[in-house]
């Protein structure tokens, strides 16, 4: 895997602890006509993935809107932090 940026997270749980997790975006490849980009969850949410485009751009933003649904599933929505500010603001992208 080679990870192009990583970014560490809390999440509070139902007992109101931290806990520190991350998230990791490795490098967009070709793949079969296609780009690939992968990406991983820690725990809590402890998910890897890949999401795909017609060039290596799409596939990078295609895998943080993942990224970023993933984080506001029911269970985590509300709980994620990134320096101390909501999961709302951890990943602002554009409209795609």
């Amino acid at each position: 895997m080679d990870t192009i940026a990583e970014r560490e997270l809390t999440y509070r749980d139902d007992a109101g602890e931290e806990h520190v997790f991350s998230i990791k975006v490795q490098k967009p490849r070709s793949d079969s006509g296609y780009w690939a980009c992968g990406y991983e969850i820690g725990a809590p949410a402890d998910f890897a993935a890949t999401a795909y485009g017609e060039d290596a751009l799409q596939a990078l933003v295609m895998a943080l809107h993942a990224v970023q649904a993933h984080l506001n599933a029911p269970d985590l929505r509300g709980r994620v932090r990134w320096l101390g500010e909501p999961m709302a603001s951890i990943i602002a992208l554009p409209s795609v």
